[in-house]
């Protein structure tokens, strides 16, 4: 009898760009391919097929996913892929007008049908986009890791109830939908057993976290059930300071919980907040800063401010410089309004020159410099955890401190040789530059 010739199986490659949420999607997908039978590779290996997951919340992210495409193009023209699929928010948003711009994509794809979209790739298949399902992944489906060892993410919701004026992701994701707590506990046991230290759950709003089936917030609930199991570190990020009530911060207090709060308060104006459509001002949020602190001496704060907001005049912007400053928030993140189509801040007047917006980003990125250094300084010669990640230049290892969740907080390096067995284990901090922390091991 004649051996049949095993076939190769079909490679695929992902580029996944934007937030924490779009990587979990892109593992979730990647999972599904798996499962079909394709085979997941590294980019430079010239797969099969392509596939990029994109951002579609403002325009540096759309103008990076568009660049992204653009560039797989110009790989298939020149036979370095077969075919490319591109998925995610931007196409959610955008994709009658992109099936004309990009008509060499062989699939464009929304956030939403996702075991329809792996059939599609798996099949080798144009597929058809219907958008009828609204998807929530769970603990069924098998993922594929993309972060560093040590360190993974959970998504608890999907979709977004709030009606911020100046945001896109309601229409891109659809209304707000939590996770059941078992489904979630399942798959936090699931990442324990392999191996995994730091856990971050992540949510379009996290204080919202099971209101969409009950009158109060279950986050104090998921919390407490979930730091029972092990891990090392757990974070939440994404927490309304509206929604941020005494019982969400108390449950703060469960082992292992990291006393990391992120609150992106996006402005201080209370006359600016109402015309984003959101709650608060100087004296409630000042408030909440100072119950977290009371309650958590160690707690670290991360907050986004926008500025440049239609209408912000020079009297609102120095009130959130003045927030900025005597809040001492130790991780500011700012970004220069960006007007969205469809949302309800593109029709606002008063809009502000770019040079305007630039100006007040740099003034506020002075602040959070000098609180940044200020936080810096007082952890000189303190002991930390750090959760070692790659190795870097010199025979060093690059990873993290507790303070300083993935990708957006910075780095910290130990004159250590990375080994990919290497577990949290603690350094002595020696001294910082800029963003990066340098320590020894104790």
């Amino acid at each position: 009898m004649k051996k049949m010739k095993k076939t190769k199986n079909i490679s695929v490659s992902f580029i996944s760009l934007g937030c924490f949420k779009n990587t979990v999607d892109s593992e979730v997908l990647a999972g599904m391919l798996k499962k079909h039978g394709m085979e997941i590779v590294l980019e430079y290996e010239d797969p099969d097929w392509l596939i990029i997951n994109t951002c579609g919340f403002i325009r540096d992210a759309k103008e990076e996913s568009i660049d992204e495409i653009l560039n797989a193009l110009g790989k298939k023209e020149k036979g370095e892929i077969r075919k490319l699929a591109v998925f995610g928010c931007l196409i959610q948003r955008y994709r009658n007008e992109l099936k004309e711009t990009f008509k060499h994509v062989d699939i464009l794809w929304g956030v939403n049908d996702m075991e329809e979209l792996a059939e599609a790739i798996a099949n080798d298949l144009p597929g058809e986009y219907t958008n009828k399902k609204l998807f929530l992944y769970g603990d069924r489906h098998q993922r594929l890791h993309f972060t560093p060892p040590g360190s993974t993410f959970i998504k608890i919701s999907e979709g977004c109830n709030m009606t911020c004026s100046f945001c896109s992701i309601p229409m891109i994701r659809g209304p707000y939908r939590s996770r059941p707590i078992l489904s979630i506990l399942k798959e936090a046991e699931d990442l324990k057993k392999q191996g995994f230290e730091e856990l971050n759950l992540i949510s379009q709003n996290s204080t919202y976290f099971g209101k969409d089936r009950s009158k109060h917030s279950q986050l104090p609930v998921l919390l407490k059930k979930i730091s029972g199991l092990g891990f090392r570190w757990l974070r939440i990020l994404y927490l309304m300071p509206e929604e941020t009530t005494a019982e969400i911060i108390a449950a703060f207090a469960a082992p292992n919980i990291l006393p990391y709060f992120d609150l992106p308060f996006q402005h201080a104006s209370a006359r600016i907040l109402k015309r984003m459509h959101r709650g608060g001002n100087v004296k409630k949020n000042l408030r909440l800063v100072q119950q977290i602190r009371k309650s958590f001496p160690d707690a670290v704060l991360r907050s986004t401010f926008i500025v440049g907001f239609p209408g912000e005049d020079e009297g609102d912007f120095t009130e959130l410089l003045e927030f900025a400053r005597e809040t001492a928030i130790e991780r500011i993140g700012v970004f220069g309004f960006s007007l969205e189509e469809n949302t309800a801040s593109y029709k606002l007047p008063q809009r502000k020159k770019p040079q305007t917006i630039e100006t007040r980003k740099n003034r506020l990125l002075d602040i959070s410099d000098s609180n940044l250094k200020k936080y810096n300084q007082k952890l000189i010669g303190r002991t930390m955890d750090f959760l070692p990640l790659a190795p870097w230049p010199n025979g060093c290892t690059i990873g993290r401190i507790s303070s300083q969740a993935p990708e957006v907080d910075g780095h910290c390096t130990v004159e250590l040789k990375f080994d990919e067995s290497m577990k949290l284990f603690p350094i002595k901090i020696s001294r910082f530059q800029n963003e990066m922390l340098f320590g020894e091991r104790k």
